[in-house]
């Protein structure tokens, strides 16, 4: 690799050892995922006590909640856009910047109009960073270890999220809903700040768009400082591009026909039913009784669940595939049904926890599975279009929230109603799971066993040259 000066930027990365470069992208996409998970729902978290000093009807946040998720659709486009045309750390900084400004902004607005307009704008920062941050980690990931990386960055996004329920339940009685704000902007502002000097851009993107040689020998000289990168060194990004042309109808043929409709519907159930207890929790456990700091508490366990829920169902679909899926979604609908006759705060600490390890796991897993369903030609594309789609359901889930609670039904029938969500996934997911072994289960069986004999003499190799 190095006799005639080219350094292949796919092998280096396959080739490196987990290090401080590793650490240190990892422990940055982490922290701006925390900040994008904690400012997505710091709203949730403030709307109980905005509703009590402005007195508004609880239903009147629907819309609120459902504008920052519409902001996140349209982000991922726009600043996709910017992270493939001018690079993912520019991406990711500049969004980083643009939502922590309006979420700090939203400290001083003073009707719902104005707080669904900043959440909104701040939406589209937010929804540009998780986008850019997958990629840059992708990236660097060598192919054995791409998918733990992207779980490990991405559960930020889950433990930032359930930490709104701890700065809610420890600062607002004492300083007032603007403090969730003041934390969210102020800590993404500093992140982003901090990402300007700690976090690298990827040397592929670079080499593929033809840029600075010097920042190419910089971030390989900090990805394999074992090696002597010489002045004139030439880098080349090593990746096979497909040269079949994606067209739309692609994700439809060889079978596909079902299984991407199906694929679609549970991807938009589940968001609906992710994003409207996700956004609603905090104020529907105060309609039940609990006390503010004691509802935030609660609604911590959602996210806490949730990260736990996805670590353990990926273990499952990589053994089992897609059937996998249909257990948490079946797991979930009674204990969602049951959490609004509860009155135990310990006893709902607990459903809470287990319902978030369902729903939120089942997220989790539907990434996986998409990925098992698309070949390697267009499965960016085919992934791609299934997480687009199902924003269908995580903004309307909210605003659906929204619609149920000005028609002043009982809380209990809330939770109903997300239960019944519950129940539809597993529906799907069990068509989804047989409709794809009939179509593909001989061929995915066949694909596995001959992925484990081929990387058998790889293993037995690495451990010679190690040795």
């Amino acid at each position: 690799m190095q006799a005639d000066r080219t350094f292949n930027i796919a092998t280096l990365v396959e080739e490196q050892k987990t290090g401080r470069f590793a650490v240190g992208l990892l422990f940055w996409c982490f922290m701006i995922m925390l900040m994008d998970g904690y400012d997505q729902t710091a709203v949730s978290f403030a709307a109980p006590a905005i509703i009590k000093e402005w007195h508004v009807a609880r239903g009147g946040f629907g819309p609120v909640f459902g504008a920052g998720l519409f902001g996140t659709l349209i982000g991922s486009f726009i600043f996709g856009y910017i992270g493939d045309r001018f690079g993912r750390k520019k991406a990711i900084v500049s969004g980083s910047l643009f939502f922590g400004a309006l979420t700090l902004a939203s400290v001083w607005v003073t009707s719902l109009n104005e707080l669904m307009l900043l959440r909104f704008i701040a939406g589209i920062g937010m929804g540009g960073v998780i986008p850019n941050s997958v990629a840059l980690v992708a990236e660097y990931a060598p192919k054995r270890l791409r998918a733990t990386w992207v779980t490990l960055m991405f559960s930020g996004f889950s433990i930032g999220a359930g930490s709104g329920g701890l700065v809610s339940s420890s600062l607002i009685h004492h300083y007032g809903w603007p403090v969730m704000f003041i934390v969210g902007g102020g800590g993404s502002l500093l992140v982003a700040v901090l990402l300007i000097f700690t976090l690298p851009e990827s040397a592929k993107l670079l080499v593929v768009r033809q840029r600075s040689v010097d920042a190419v020998r910089r971030l390989v000289a900090r990805l394999r400082p074992e090696l002597q990168i010489p002045a004139d060194a030439r880098f080349i990004a090593g990746e096979v591009h497909e040269k079949r042309r994606f067209v739309l109808k692609l994700i439809f043929s060889d079978g596909l026909a079902g299984i991407t409709p199906l694929l679609w519907i549970v991807f938009i159930v589940n968001s609906m039913t992710l994003y409207f207890l996700q956004n609603w929790l905090p104020i529907l456990m105060e309609g039940i009784g609990i006390n503010p700091q004691g509802a935030g508490l609660i609604t911590t366990m959602f996210s806490v669940g949730g990260v736990l829920g996805g670590l353990v169902l990926c273990r499952f679909v990589d053994r089992h595939g897609v059937l996998a899926i249909i257990s948490l979604p079946a797991l979930g609908a009674p204990v969602a049904a049951a959490l609004g006759l509860m009155t135990s705060q310990a006893w709902l600490m607990l459903a809470v926890f287990a319902t978030g390890f369902c729903v939120v796991g089942a997220q989790y897993g539907l990434y996986a599975v998409a990925g098992m369903i698309y070949p390697t030609s267009f499965r960016s594309a085919g992934v791609g279009s299934a997480i687009s789609v199902g924003k269908i359901g995580s903004v309307s889930g909210p605003v659906i929230g929204g619609l149920l609670l000005s028609m002043h039904l009982p809380i209990a029938e809330l939770f109903y109603a997300a239960a019944l969500l519950f129940v539809v996934t597993a529906v799907f997911s069990a068509v989804l799971s047989l409709l794809y072994r009939v179509r593909f289960g001989a061929q995915h069986a066949e694909h596995n066993a001959a992925a484990a004999k081929a990387v058998e003499p790889m293993q037995r190799s690495s451990v010679l040259g190690d040795s």
